[in-house]
């Protein structure tokens, strides 16, 4: 016996609906970032992650982000919970920000188009302080764009842990329902078309291994804080190894003084569920000023020549002598 196909057009019109969503923008690292992992930055109106040790470029892409989002006129929202952040380091790579004196405690400061917050002891107290913003955004308040950068999310407890009350599974639960339960729904929500804005978040991560109950299974590479931050991001880059830093530090050299002159660091895009797309086994130096070439040998010998020559002024004053100086590069670490 044959059984006829319903006809589901009216039920399909009562109860199907699309939603209409603006077109992927990535923020802008760079050419020479785009060249080594085959996309540009970011992804505007997502959850992104900056993966890695330290020392392998994390902050350096951080604060590259925040720069081409003051040129497109969105606002960066800095939360910074590893304490090592350098208002003179962002500068030197083209944030725009000045030195001020509080007129209040004669304290300096610093002033600009972002907005700066590193007094959190925990978890919750950040996903409040973004949920607040958002919130005023929706109000009115805050007519722009917000780039939220966190640095970084393995750094900072949750409350019960921060109490002494807890241990890192309420750590991870936390994020889990902070971020993957609120934040990240509004944040992606920023996207639809009829969003007066669209919000973009980027974290920074460490990763740590998890070692096998026998000798003969594989290590887990997770990022600290639990799942929750993996699985919410549409794009993850990974700088220098998973296991280990995997970064080559270089060296400036001139009569017999040497300074770190940059580092050359491994960078891939570990997941991208926004078009699929990305390189895996890129390469790029890191200098104080931003990013270098570090995949083709001709490429980068030209990159660094150039920009020898562009902060001559810069490296004269580090190693405090003039003319050229010689590179070295030591194995990898």
């Amino acid at each position: 016996m044959a059984i006829k196909k319903k006809d589901f057009s009216s039920i399909k019109k009562k109860f199907s609906t699309s939603a209409k969503y603006k077109p992927q923008r990535f923020f802008d690292l760079g050419e020479q970032f785009l060249d080594a992992v085959g996309v540009p930055g970011p992804a505007i109106g997502h959850l992104n992650m900056f993966l890695g040790h330290s020392d392998t470029g994390k902050t350096t892409a951080l604060v590259k982000t925040a720069v081409d989002a003051q040129r497109r006129g969105m606002l960066p929202v800095f939360i910074i919970t590893e304490q090592k952040w350098s208002f003179e380091h962002a500068k030197l790579m083209g944030f725009e920000c000045e030195e001020v004196v509080d007129e209040e405690t004669g304290e300096l400061d610093w002033d600009g188009f972002f907005i700066f917050n590193n007094n959190f002891e925990y978890i919750e107290q950040i996903t409040d302080y973004i949920n607040e913003l958002l919130d005023a955004q929706a109000k009115g308040e805050l007519e722009y764009d917000l780039l939220f950068l966190w640095d970084s999310v393995g750094s900072v407890p949750c409350k019960m842990t921060y109490e002494g009350k807890g241990g890192k599974q309420h750590n991870a639960a936390t994020l889990a329902d902070k971020i993957g339960m609120g934040i990240n729904q509004r944040i992606s929500g920023s996207r639809r078309a009829d969003s007066k804005y669209e919000n973009t978040l980027v974290i920074v991560n460490q990763p740590w291994v998890e070692l096998p109950d026998n000798p003969f299974g594989q290590p887990k590479i997770k990022a600290k804080g639990g799942e929750s931050i993996w699985l919410n991001s549409s794009l993850v880059f990974l700088f220098g190894n998973q296991k280990n830093a995997g970064t080559n530090k270089i060296t400036a050299v001139k009569d017999k003084r040497k300074v770190k002159f940059a580092t050359r660091t491994k960078v891939s895009v570990m997941k991208n569920h926004i078009n699929g797309l990305g390189y895996e086994d890129g390469k790029i130096i890191v200098t104080p000023h931003g990013f270098l070439a570090g995949k083709d040998s001709t490429e980068e010998k030209k990159s660094i020549e150039a920009y020898k020559s562009e902060q001559a002024d810069y490296w004269k004053e580090v190693i405090g002598t003039e003319g050229d100086f010689k590179l070295e590069e030591e194995k990898e670490v």
